[in-house]
């Protein structure tokens, strides 16, 4: 049993691994926080408030979106999203969906509510509950680890049964014959048997004793336990060591450290932080050492991680406070690492053990066998969370067996050292954050037990339980193997294996850092040629089946965090070298950053000639998965370069060769799928040859498919990319804008994406002023896909790419936007420059076979040449163009040339004059051609 003051002193609700703070926002999972959106986050508070009952859709819209009017579907967005943050599977659910009504959290969620301050849940409430148990139990025993206080708790409790009993505290730190202390505590006579003594005065009131620090003389004390228990009827015992004393009888109350404010995203203000008790105490003892302080917003959130890191731990704390005097909190906070040697300072009055972090440390540990210090010692690499399993293959070595290895981590954790942790069911320890480094500290650098605990990280991250809750001892065994000590070979191949579990924990720039090292290149500027010559990187070059995945993976993540050209000189050398070596896997993954690169910049020819180049290089080798991204690549820059009908079946067939859509851990290089991604190129494609009701249900089938996959990459770029655009294009804002949501939710860890979501909110959607233009991409297809959603993108760069040949998949549409925005001016010298431009458009668009563009461009000219009297040759060539479309009638372009077709026809019917302003006398013009 644990004292219940740490878990409530802040209201929050528990559901399986999950820890809800509604107060402060924050959602935590096995301690960790979770990247959560602020809707996600509301819904989620309304379902848990409301937990096991459903939850209509009105209420939760209502909760998440105050004094706004959605349509359900962004719900339905925000509760997918939600459903993948709590890693819902077909075994593991949290929310139902309840038909006709709304949504239902089905875990069990326990609610905690808070207990009052500080002083009354450390001392008052928590010594009434030691009071009341004593009433039921004659033996109870406080364990917990150094400094938790339970020394303090068990002096609280004899003061408060002071007026009931008669009270006696024995220290027996430093005794190892707790009878001798007890006859001396009650002065009597040295060898004197206390069992008479003690007998007399239970017969005028019951007797408490306070068997404190038995943990030097734990068989002895609880040999005298029993033995006194036995003789004295109306004794009550309360011990405190750090572990259970195994007597007859024994009640065991584990002290846990005070509850300290939970990690978070946003910084703690200061009333919020002194609600936890770590932090009121840590503000009560600087008060009381140093005069009147107040904590500040400004430095609450390095109190909160202090504590944090301290674990919580009130002698900890009470040290920290007392080094105010040298360090304000954030310096005190930089240098945590060096707690053993700066908390110290304690009081004049206090046991050398409670002096500084260290004695108390080292008396705990002292006591520890050997084999036991051994284990301890080795199992302090782990920085998380450990398994039993792990802890054996890292600690076992010639001269501690894995039987042993077991032995000493059950004393470990009886006697406090190791905590007890429960992650999805599967039991775990873990170590206090102090007791770690004291531990580590004792590990010789050269040990063994380092590498053993590299490669278990390697095969963790390579295998099906790679996490990025493990991420913790990732970052532990990578920044020994890149140390002075560590094995730099080691460290390459963790971090290779690791890099998909900082993708989904969206750990970037900490990915770019360790990649930057491991490949000893720069993030940023461009890079070589496509043939630099070999130079060593690192020292990591003698093994080159790591390096190239390393250079492509330091472009894919420059790329993702700083855009075009970030990750060019790394993919150069990533291809470069896996060229050399004649690894096409490797290859394949070089080749599809290079690509990237070369589309982001707007360079299509480039990226197809890139295509060949690939293309001739796996021809012999035989790889589907090569073949695969090469086809992938090559339709993304064929439909870029207006090949329609090349790119479409080639994005067929990487989707027909990428089924079913299962959930799988391999990600491509750029850490999309191969499915999703050919998805999104074929709904592009399929729109622009005239089918939008087949390129809707591509884009909606792709956007399945990426949340199947339940990463955020495939399903930003498919949002981003298709969904998005070609819904706008077919005119159906409801399902443009349901998908603009989802995009915001899932690109917030990724500024590439993230930048485009808010180009598409307020240059698209809202058409808002600002500078939302001046942060566009400058070249590239999202720049060119912004100008086809709205004209206000088009710029003179751009229409000089589209007189050049380099915007080939829009140059068409764009050379229309140019002419409509010449006729927006007036003039006749307007109109004919308009008409030049529109008749361009349409041929370009018809020799494309871009139906989608032709008919734009057609309307356009249509509508010109109908305002200038030109009435038959107008329709003739609206309804040539739309008698060729077989589908998406009801989309916005053909739903605009049917009604303009119809308004003439009606016009013609009663003889109305055209309302556009047009020379009486125009001639007709000739129909165009159906090839230029």
């Amino acid at each position: 049993m644990t004292l219940p003051a740490p878990e409530s002193s802040v209201k929050h609700a528990s559901f399986g691994p999950f820890r809800l703070y509604p107060a402060q926002r924050v959602l935590l999972e096995d301690g960790r926080p979770l990247k959560l959106g602020s809707r996600a986050f509301d819904i989620l508070a309304a379902l848990a408030e409301r937990a096991g009952t459903p939850v209509s859709k009105g209420d939760l819209i209502a909760r998440a979106w105050p004094d706004t009017i959605v349509e359900e579907a962004n719900l339905r967005v925000h509760v997918a999203a939600l459903r993948k943050a709590l890693r819902e599977t077909p075994e593991r659910r949290y929310i139902d969906s309840v038909a006709g009504h709304g949504y239902a959290l089905v875990a069990d969620v326990r609610w905690h509510a808070p207990v009052g301050d500080v002083h009354r849940a450390d001392e008052g409430a928590l010594a009434q509950s030691l009071a009341a148990l004593a009433q039921q139990h004659r033996l109870v025993t406080l364990t917990g680890t150094g400094g938790v206080g339970k020394s303090t708790l068990a002096q609280a409790l004899a003061r408060r049964l002071a007026p009931q009993c008669r009270t006696w505290c024995i220290d027996l730190a430093e005794t190892a014959d707790p009878q001798a202390a007890l006859a001396a505590a009650m002065a009597l006579p040295a060898g004197t048997d206390p069992v008479s003594p003690l007998l007399a005065h239970v017969r005028e009131r019951p007797v408490l004793l306070v068997l404190d620090n038995c943990d030097r003389a734990v068989t002895a004390a609880a040999a005298l336990a029993e033995r006194l228990l036995r003789a004295v009827p109306g004794l009550c015992i309360v011990a405190t060591c750090r572990e259970a004393l195994r007597a007859a009888g024994e009640r065991v109350q584990r002290v846990a450290p005070l509850d300290c404010p939970p990690p978070g995203t946003v910084p703690i203000p200061a009333a919020a932080a002194l609600a936890y008790p770590a932090v009121a105490l840590f503000a009560a003892r600087a008060t009381a050492l140093h005069g009147a302080f107040t904590l500040t917003d400004a430095d609450a959130p390095a109190v909160a991680e202090l504590c944090r890191r301290l674990d919580g731990v009130p002698l900890a704390i009470d040290l920290a406070a007392g080094r105010l005097d040298l360090f304000p909190p954030r310096d005190l906070l930089a240098r945590i690492d060096e707690r053993l040697q700066i908390l110290k300072g304690g009081r004049r009055t206090a046991p050398p053990r409670h002096r500084s972090l260290r004695a108390s440390l080292e008396w705990s540990i002292e006591t520890l066998a050997p084999a036991e210090r051994s284990v301890l010692s080795r199992v302090a690499v782990f920085a998380g969370p450990f398994t039993l399993a792990r802890a054996v293959r890292v600690a076992t070595c010639a001269a501690i067996a894995d039987h042993a290895v077991e032995d000493a981590l059950a004393t470990l954790a009886a006697k406090s050292l190791l905590a007890h942790h429960c992650a999805d069911g599967t039991p775990a320890f873990l170590l206090y954050d102090s007791v770690r480094t004291y531990a580590l500290s004792l590990l010789p650098p050269q040990d063994a037990a380092f590498a053993r605990f590299a490669a278990d990280c390697t095969a963790l991250a390579a295998g099906p339980e790679g996490d990025p809750r493990h991420l913790a001892d990732v970052r532990s065994a990578l920044a020994w193997g890149f140390g002075p000590h560590g094995d730099a070979q080691a460290a390459a191949a963790l971090l290779a294996a690791s890099i998909p579990m900082w993708w989904e924990a969206g750990e970037l720039e900490e990915l770019r850092g360790w990649l930057a090292t491991a490949t000893g290149r720069g993030t940023g500027g461009s890079g070589p040629e496509l043939q630099p010559e070999l130079q060593p990187t690192s020292q990591l070059e003698s093994k080159p089946t790591l390096q190239p995945a390393l250079h492509t993976a330091l472009g894919t993540v420059s790329v993702y965090l700083e855009g075009t050209g970030a990750g060019r000189a790394a993919y150069a050398r990533g291809f470069a070298l896996a060229e050399a070596a004649g690894d096409t896997g490797r290859l394949a993954d070089a080749f599809s950053g290079l690509v990237l690169e070369h589309v982001l910049a707007g360079d299509y020819p480039a990226a197809v000639a890139l295509a060949h180049r690939f293309q001739d290089g796996i021809r012999h080798a035989g790889s589907r998965t090569a073949q695969l991204v090469h086809d992938r690549f090559a339709a993304l820059a064929l439909h870029l370069s207006g090949e329609q009908a090349l790119a479409a079946p080639l994005a067929r067939a990487v989707q027909n060769g990428t089924v079913p859509a299962v959930c799988t851990r391999r990600r491509t290089a750029l850490h999309t799928d191969e499915n999703v991604a050919a998805s999104a190129v074929l709904a592009r494609s399929r729109w622009l040859l005239g089918h939008p009701d087949e390129a809707l249900r591509v884009a909606r089938n792709g956007v399945l498919r990426a949340r199947t996959l339940g990463a955020d990459a495939p399903l930003c770029q498919v949002l981003a990319f298709a969904m998005f655009p070609v819904a706008w294009w077919c005119g159906d804002r409801l399902a443009a804008r349901a998908a603009l949501v989802e995009l915001e939710d899932a690109a917030r860890r990724f500024p590439h994406w993230e930048s485009l979501a808010r180009q598409y909110r307020h240059g698209i959607v809202e058409d808002a002023p600002g500078g939302w233009l001046a942060r566009a991409p400058a070249t590239g297809p999202h720049r060119e896909t912004l100008a086809t959603l709205n004209p206000r993108y088009l710029d003179e760069g751009l229409l000089l790419r589209a007189d050049q040949g380099d915007a080939r998949w829009c140059a068409a549409e764009l050379r229309r936007l140019q002419g409509e925005r010449l006729l927006a001016g007036g003039g006749p010298a307007a109109r004919d420059a308009a008409e030049r431009l529109f008749r361009a458009a349409l041929l370009l668009a018809r020799n494309q076979g871009a139906l989608a563009w032709e008919l734009r461009a057609a309307t356009s000219l249509a509508r010109l040449w109908h305002g200038r009297g030109a009435a038959s040759g107008a329709e003739a060539l609206l309804e040539l163009v739309m008698a060729r479309f077989g589908a998406g009638r009801h989309t916005a372009d053909l739903l605009a040339a049917t009604r303009l077709l119809a308004q003439w026809r009606r016009r013609k019917k009663t003889g109305a004059a055209s309302m556009d302003a047009a020379p009486a006398q125009a001639a007709t013009p000739a129909v165009l051609p159906l090839t230029a």
